[in-house]
């Protein structure tokens, strides 16, 4: 049976990932902010399958929060977290304090790759710097043989990959496809914010993308067209704001020769005072 050691400081995880790393053992890691949702869930489940030891993280990292308010908005919920971890017998829970993640207060902020620059780089300047600064930092003291992600946080995907090149990281990125509820909505730990009526309108945002992803791959001529139509539709629907919808090749997240087989569909809009982010590729 396994038991959940839950690690502090760095010193302790890194002794023992280092015992782990000598009995062969491939690490999988789940980093996460905490306020952990079904989406979490699969993610550990998936990471339980491919992998000998499970470690995830909980930190709610400030690099990666524009404002202040924003941070101490977030919904934290350390004991629900924890029972949650406890149910899927992770072998690590690695709950550090900024001091732990930077010792000595060394935060050298890193710089992410190029394409932070679009989608919700626009709209979150030095996000993704804060991002890939603690991975850098959780990857030192994880040393994971394979870190996963939600396939909703696709642009962060693409940054985590430049940055494992950049530093040429021996670690395999595992991505795990979106868990939505019964509306087709994405789970999230903003969803928290979010009212029943604003729920049932916050369930168009996948409806609008997906039908604008059919549209697009028979109209590849037409992707502006259908950029502008996707948005006045959200419009319609009772979104408030809509930060972007674009349509980008997947892999460079670049405009030029976009195809059927690379066409993604990525979007950001805001219901309420709640910011919300989707993408699909059919």
């Amino acid at each position: 049976m396994t038991k959940l050691k839950i690690i502090k400081d760095s010193k302790t995880l890194l002794r023992t990932i280092q015992i782990y790393k000598l009995k062969k053992k491939k690490i999988g890691f789940v980093p996460t902010l905490g306020s952990l949702h079904k989406g979490h869930l699969e993610l550990i489940r998936l990471a339980k399958k491919k992998s000998d030891i499970v470690v995830v993280s909980i930190f709610l990292n400030p690099l990666q929060f524009n404002s202040k308010i924003d941070f101490k908005k977030y919904p934290i919920n350390p004991t629900a977290d924890k029972k949650k971890i406890y149910k899927e017998k992770v072998n690590i829970l690695y709950t550090p304090t900024i001091k732990e993640v930077f010792p000595d207060n060394n935060i050298q902020k890193l710089k992410a790759s190029k394409k932070a620059k679009k989608l919700c780089g626009r709209f979150r300047k030095g996000h993704f710097d804060g991002v890939v600064t603690v991975l850098q930092s959780f990857f030192k003291q994880v040393l994971p043989t394979i870190v996963f992600f939600g396939e909703k946080d696709f642009q962060q995907i693409l940054i985590v990959k430049d940055l494992i090149l950049k530093y040429k990281l021996k670690i395999k990125i595992i991505i795990a496809p979106t868990i939505r509820d019964s509306n087709g909505l994405a789970y999230s730990s903003r969803n928290y914010f979010l009212d029943k009526k604003q729920k049932k309108i916050a369930s168009f945002l996948f409806k609008i993308i997906k039908e604008i992803s059919f549209l697009a791959k028979k109209n590849l001529k037409s992707l502006n067209n259908l950029e502008i139509i996707g948005k006045k539709k959200l419009i319609n629907k009772g979104f408030n704001k809509i930060d972007y919808l674009e349509i980008y090749n997947e892999n460079n997240l670049s405009k030029k020769n976009i195809k059927e087989n690379n066409l993604r569909v990525f979007a950001a809009v805001n219901l309420g005072k709640t910011r919300l982010i989707d993408n699909f590729k059919n």
